[in-house]
């Protein structure tokens, strides 16, 4: 699984969006939702997969702490470009899934639906808050040229 994910650049990226200890005054692990992230991407690179079962149920959506938008924004962008981009073989509790949709809860209070497509997700998120969604598609498209190269 590790030739298909870039578990570093998503270890990086979620490490951007966290504000640390200074602000929060101290870490709450797994309640936090960078923490959850954190503690399942571990898990997913350990044992050499890409589904966490029943996590996607588990993200703390009550967590009201402040994150870094911008940072968060661009883990966004940077997991578009990880999805293999088919509804075909989503799953709800694959680890860039459970990522990005942490990180929506984080911009946008829940997690949203991917449909499998990076177009019609942008195109979804843009319906619930188009200043956001032109940003996420903005670091989708920096992501994906970078990638590219």
């Amino acid at each position: 699984m590790k030739d298909i994910l870039n578990f570093n650049d998503l270890i990086d990226a979620l490490s951007e969006c966290c504000l640390g200890e200074d602000v929060c005054k101290c870490c709450k692990n797994e309640k936090c939702l960078v923490g959850y992230c954190r503690k399942n991407l571990v898990t997913a690179l350990k044992k050499d997969i890409t589904i966490i079962d029943g996590a996607m149920k588990k993200i703390p959506l009550f967590d009201a702490k402040l994150f870094d938008e911008k940072s968060v924004i661009d883990a966004i962008g940077l997991t578009l470009c990880q999805c293999r981009n088919c509804s075909e073989y989503h799953n709800e509790d694959c680890i860039v899934n459970i990522f990005r949709s942490a990180c929506e809860v984080i911009l946008l209070g829940n997690p949203h639906e991917y449909e499998g497509s990076v177009l019609m997700y942008i195109k979804s998120i843009r319906k619930i808050n188009d200043e956001i969604g032109c940003k996420i598609y903005d670091s989708y498209l920096k992501h994906k040229n970078s990638s590219d190269n």
